[in-house]
């Protein structure tokens, strides 16, 4: 059977030469450093503040595909059909580089992977790679002087087919459910023998176990069935940025259907026409859409890098996801994967109103499991916004259709921007990692209430609408509230929500260079969270 796979895929690959990508591809590069190399970690590369790579980067241990083949699994084109079975080599990490078949495999082989293990099963074949019950890689490295802000995830994956076989992939992660990660591996078929990279944006609920420096993958298959499956590497992305969503692809659904990426909670809606467009990482991915009233549907394909040498073979991934009337499934609820504590850290005379607003859901993914005694940038407070806007008018907020800015790609500030809570600070620019403060955090807090509250408002014309309330008496250092923030800050006031900070004083901003350099008037995360709990309690 070994032989005739192999004899097979040779005469595959003589029919189909145009099938490897171009030979240009280097063994090492600054994002992911020697390819070769069995663990890898590096800081401040393109990608992100802090890179780990377990597995070493060779199409599943083959001997040619970079030197010969310019295999380059992260552009996604046309990529190298390895051998398979592959010899053993003792320097791979663990669950990297081998065949396996899961935990609850019952002898049953359905594919080419399935029959080679048969074979080693029954001590037939020693010298080739195989691995024993579910997939574990443990990534092992240093975070010091790195806080988590963002975490991404990916895995190069060769021959899951859920989808051919019926079978059923489980992901954890230091023992914990993953499912974002197994429902994307759940919609995907890669018949192989090729090697894909999968890309999953981790929730805040894992921080912590990121942090830690020790994460432990497992990877199951728990129907039995005969679906080999394999991982060439897995990559570990800490505080990523935007440009590792390096492709674009566009299909068409259900007008008005809500379609999300999977492995992200990056959800669009499609248009009168039925279309949608969605920026992603070059890859294997997938997308589902759902619309009440509707059964739920799936696809998926290979997004190539912008500007990839595509081959014959390699086109633009437009999936169409025809809709039929029924009864779908609820959506995921990407907040939810996972169990962990709402902070880490807490101010005692805070808590009492952090629980109540962990309770009314406004702890949004960004703040979850965070220090919040830290001051809070523009995207953490733009995410809070959201939450006190969908509490307020019972609607979910969606994401602006076309984003405005080159600095990020924050879902939820692109909803903030569409419901009118913010802006960008230049048509282009919207600073998301810049400090808020108080007078800020009173001006968009406004909005989200006149957005709930006045029919027929919206930001661009903020002007033509007036608030009713008692301003008060005005605070002793009233000159140094903007003209701008004024009305918004003694509105908030007069439905205590945002109280001064003694002496009559409001604190709304910093006049002098040494009150900046004190970081004077910044809002904390808690500050924030707890005016948005009142704001909810006052005013709905």
């Amino acid at each position: 059977m070994k032989k005739r796979v192999l004899s097979l895929l040779l005469a595959i690959m003589m029919i189909f030469p145009l099938m490897t990508a171009p030979a240009s591809a280097a063994d090492s590069d600054a994002g992911n450093g020697g390819w070769y190399l069995p663990a890898v970690t590096l800081r401040s590369t393109p990608e992100a503040e802090l890179m780990v790579r377990v597995g070493d980067i060779d199409a599943l241990n083959d001997e040619t595909p970079v030197d010969e083949s310019g295999y380059n699994p992260f552009t996604a084109a046309s990529q190298y059909p390895h051998y398979y079975p592959w010899w053993k080599d003792r320097e791979d990490p663990e669950g990297t580089d081998r065949i396996f078949v899961g935990s609850k495999w019952t002898d049953v082989t359905s594919d080419g992977y399935s029959e080679n293990y048969n074979y080693y099963a029954n001590g037939e074949d020693s010298q080739n790679a195989y691995g024993d019950g579910e997939l574990e890689i443990t990534m092992s490295y240093s975070t010091a002087g790195v806080t988590v802000r963002n975490a991404l995830l990916q895995l190069c994956i060769d021959d899951f087919q859920p989808l051919s076989w019926g079978s059923n992939f489980t992901v954890s992660l230091n023992g914990k459910d993953a499912p974002f990660i197994a429902e994307l591996l759940n919609h995907v078929d890669q018949t192989g023998p090729t090697a894909y990279i999968v890309s999953a944006i981790i929730p805040p609920s894992f921080y912590t176990d990121i942090q830690s420096g020790r994460l432990i993958i497992a990877i199951d298959e728990t129907t039995g069935c005969g679906d080999g499956f394999a991982v060439d590497f897995v990559k570990l992305l800490v505080n990523y940025n935007a440009g590792v969503f390096k492709g674009t692809f566009g299909g068409r659904t259900e007008p008005g259907a809500t379609v999300r990426l999977l492995g992200t909670s990056t959800t669009v809606t499609a248009s009168s026409s039925g279309g949608f467009e969605f920026e992603a990482i070059p890859g294997l991915n997938a997308v589902r859409a759902s619309k009440d009233g509707y059964a739920e549907e799936f696809a998926y394909g290979v997004v190539l890098a912008e500007g990839a040498d595509a081959g014959k073979n390699d086109a633009r991934w437009t999936p169409d996801l025809p809709l039929s009337e029924g009864r779908g499934s609820a959506d995921i609820d990407f907040s939810q994967f996972g169990e962990t504590a709402a902070w880490a850290a807490a101010s005692d005379w805070a808590k009492e109103e952090l629980d109540r607003a962990d309770m009314l859901g406004l702890i949004p993914d960004s703040l979850r499991g965070q220090d919040l005694t830290k001051p809070i940038t523009r995207a953490e407070f733009a995410a809070v916004s959201v939450r006190v806007y969908e509490a307020l008018s019972g609607a979910k907020a969606q994401p602006v259709a076309v984003n405005p800015f080159t600095d990020t790609k924050d879902a939820e500030v692109l909803k903030a921007v569409n419901v009118g809570v913010t802006n960008g600070t230049s048509a282009t620019a919207f600073e998301p990692n810049t400090l808020l403060n108080r007078e800020q955090a009173a001006t968009m807090l406004t909005r989200v209430y006149k957005k709930t509250a006045l029919s027929g408002w919206t930001l661009a014309d903020d002007s033509a609408f007036t608030l009713s309330y008692d301003k008060g008496a005005a605070f002793a250092d009233d000159a140094n509230i903007s003209a701008w923030a004024k009305d918004s800050v003694y509105f908030m006031a007069s439905k205590g929500i945002i109280n001064g900070v003694g002496n009559n004083m409001f604190a709304p901003r910093a006049v002098t260079s040494a009150e900046e350099a004190a970081g004077y008037a910044q809002a904390t995360r808690e500050q924030a969270l707890l005016i948005a709990a009142r704001m909810v309690k006052n005013l709905k």
